[in-house]
């Protein structure tokens, strides 16, 4: 039984019946999003199949039944998923969220060593994973449960009509931040963080019941978890669910849909694609774009083939979506634009971006030292982001504080730099990097893809930096170019620059 359980009146039978939850659990994600609402609605389209909300509930049901009373899963115990992109797979975390459970989301694409730390420090009560295999040396510390045995276990269960009673400062997740420095920490997102964000989102991106949701990013992430998905549930909308990002298979299903979510990589490789012609993103109202820095050059570009300028936000598993480029309004190009209504926003003296909002996360797991190292005196939350405002209240991101380049004290915002070697025709991509340097302390580094990967490496330096010594002031201009077939990137594209500063920490060392 759950520990504070609200009753429901279930009427009708099959997949078409209307479960009626009763309000007393109202801080609940489940009835936050009220996905009762319409059971006949259509909620997943994936290829031929088609699960109504009405279904979708009942299987999420199912799963809160197996979990408590075949698997003794209570109000505040932690359900870790390691687990496949399925319809299944989210009715798993929405029935987690159900009995009150924290769902912990953890690439199942990481190695068992890699997830050893998840593991670890999160100590669930229960991994759901998609390889038993690769996860049976955690059998000795936790219940491993094979996905595909849970989602048959569920199926001849009866589902659970209950919802557990949360506060809006109740834990629903633990989500594990990207580990850019030392290891990944779980932020805590609670029921509350996680509706409010929600309910913003939804009205600032024009959310209808009558919008199609392409779905291509990973489900472990909060990209794909958290502001996709409930986008489509608070919104009443349909979701075309497909296993990951390809780019045919995108084009494929995306003559159908309103909206497509994606980090900068999607865009960029639709663009390479001769498929990607008028008919296909004729439906579409909004292209977001999200978790990495979009370039300049992939704005321009996707604006001259579609006409449509992406709309770029700035979020963080720690505080949600906290600013967005307008949906009706100017849309500013290297932008992530004015925060969301409800967020304050400020720039710290040392240029840090600093937000105070209501869907703050209620701190790290088991970290009570790091959570309070992230917040100023006056409460406000350090996202570790450079930046600046402008005169319409539009903020540019100039990377993470750590990526910032003082040289000879003076401070080189990366971003600024790369934007500008992104538009020139024989670059790929670019990352620019600090490298200890024994005159400046610190010397820009330009790690660069050219187009042509056969080209002279002196001579492209030479090209570059002739050009830029035009365009920049000269304590900007990199001291040296690296070339590279491509830049490290993890599991949602974002790029990895701390391996890149590990590479090249010798650069001017050695040389000197």
């Amino acid at each position: 039984m759950l520990s504070r359980l609200t009753k429901t009146v279930l009427s009708g039978s099959g997949s078409g019946s209307g479960l009626r939850f009763a309000s007393s659990a109202a801080n609940n994600l489940f009835n936050q999003a009220n996905l009762t609402a319409d059971p006949s609605k259509v909620l997943f389209i994936e290829d031929d199949r088609q699960q109504t909300y009405g279904e979708f509930v009942k299987r999420a049901g199912q799963y809160a039944t197996a979990l408590t009373e075949k698997y003794n899963i209570k109000k505040g115990d932690r359900v870790m998923a390691r687990v496949s992109k399925s319809i299944d797979t989210a009715a798993l975390y929405i029935g987690c969220l159900q009995i009150g459970a924290l769902y912990i989301p953890v690439n199942p694409g990481y190695t068992e060593s890699e997830a050893a730390h998840y593991i670890k420090d999160a100590t669930p009560s229960l991994l759901v994973t998609c390889n038993e295999e690769l996860d049976k040396g955690f059998r000795s510390q936790i219940n491993v449960l094979n996905e595909l045995k849970l989602a048959s276990e569920a199926s001849t269960l009866k589902p659970c009509t209950e919802v557990e009673h949360v506060d809006p400062l109740d834990a629903a997740c633990v989500c594990y931040t990207s580990g850019t420095t030392g290891l990944p920490k779980g932020a805590i997102l609670t029921h509350g963080m996680l509706n409010n964000n929600a309910h913003d989102i939804v009205r600032d991106w024009g959310f209808t019941e009558n919008d199609r949701n392409l779905h291509a990013l990973p489900f472990y992430h909060v990209h794909g978890l958290y502001y996709s998905l409930h986008c489509s549930l608070f919104s009443h909308s349909s979701i075309i669910w497909r296993p990951k990002f390809e780019v045919e298979d995108t084009i494929k299903h995306m003559k159908t849909a309103t909206v497509m979510m994606g980090v900068p990589t999607f865009y960029s490789r639709l663009l390479n694609s001769p498929n990607f012609t008028k008919d296909v993103f004729k439906n579409i109202r909004v292209f977001l774009s999200g978790s990495a820095p979009l370039s300049l050059a992939t704005i321009e570009d996707f604006q001259k083939h579609t006409g449509h300028v992406i709309l770029e936000r700035y979020g963080m598993t720690e505080a949600g979506v906290m600013t967005t480029n307008p949906l009706n309004g100017v849309r500013k190009a290297g932008t992530v634009g004015p925060a969301v209504s409800g967020v304050g926003l400020r720039i710290a003296p040392n240029g840090g971006i600093e937000v105070k909002t209501n869907a703050i996360f209620a701190g790290y797991w088991k970290n009570p030292k790091k959570t309070a190292e992230e917040f100023t005196e006056d409460g406000w939350f350090k996202t570790g982001d450079v930046g600046f405002v402008d005169e319409d209240g539009y903020l540019t991101i100039g990377g993470r504080s750590k990526d910032m380049v003082i040289t000879g004290g003076l401070n080189v915002y990366p971003k600024e730099l790369e934007d500008f070697i992104d538009t020139l025709p024989f670059v790929e991509e670019s990352a620019v990097i600090a490298s200890p340097h024994p005159d400046f302390g610190e010397a820009v580094v330009a790690v660069v893809v050219p187009n042509d990967k056969s080209v002279n490496h002196k001579e492209f330096e030479q090209k570059l930096i002739g050009i830029m010594k035009k365009k920049v002031a000269n304590y900007k201009v990199p001291k040296r170019v690296i070339l590279l077939d491509s830049l490290p990137r993890n599991h949602i594209s974002k790029l990895q620059k701390k391996e890149l500063r590990e590479a090249y920490k010798h650069l001017f060392l050695e040389n000197n």
